[in-house]
């Protein structure tokens, strides 16, 4: 499917999913009875990234005329991020993840170790943070896990070299998982 209008003319229901030939997703919402949105996402990066490529408005079956007003109404924000969620979902990402930091530290006796399955699930717990909008990640895994800020810091930053992180600007907070991290913790669909 790769016609959002078509997904909009068929949503019944609160919302629908689609998928296009290249993995977007087409996400129709229905805004009370008068109202259907719909949006084109494009995965950014980690599982829970996802780009705007495409927003239709569209009035109910009755007057399909509206003004600027109308629109400044809705509640976009609130829309876009259902549909990100929805898309999350969809892609099959909320799988559990073979391992997690907290799991790999009482197994090895408090010490984490750099293999890539150590180094992936910081990248995990790293990139899940962040999502959150934590501005200081290794703080925070330092405050939940244990150890210092700069220790997290460095696994962080080896977890990045080693390809478990996307890049970002020197001393910038961020970074998506990657596929070889997802494939690493059993996230990626067969």
């Amino acid at each position: 499917m790769d016609d959002l209008g078509a997904l909009l003319d068929d949503v019944t229901r609160e919302h629908a999913v689609g998928v296009t030939a290249d993995g977007e997703r087409l996400v129709a919402l229905r805004v009370a009875d008068e109202w259907s949105v719909g949006l084109r996402l494009h995965r950014e990066g980690s599982h829970r990234q996802w780009s705007v490529r495409e927003l239709v408005v569209r009035r109910g079956a009755g007057d399909r005329s509206f003004a600027g007003n109308d629109v400044r109404e809705l509640p976009l924000g609130a829309l876009v991020a259902e549909a990100r969620r929805l898309a999350t979902r969809s892609a099959g990402q909320d799988a559990e993840p073979l391992t997690t930091v907290q799991a790999l530290l009482q197994e090895r006796s408090g010490r984490l170790g750099r293999d890539d399955l150590a180094l992936a699930a910081v990248a995990l717990e790293y990139a899940r943070i962040v999502e959150r909008g934590e501005r200081a990640p290794s703080k925070r895994m330092a405050e939940a896990l244990g150890g210092s800020a700069g220790t997290w810091t460095n696994r962080v930053a080896e977890a990045r070299r080693r390809g478990f992180l996307t890049d970002v600007p020197r001393g910038a907070a961020g970074g998506a998982l990657t596929d070889q991290a997802r494939e690493v913790l059993g996230l990626v669909r067969a």
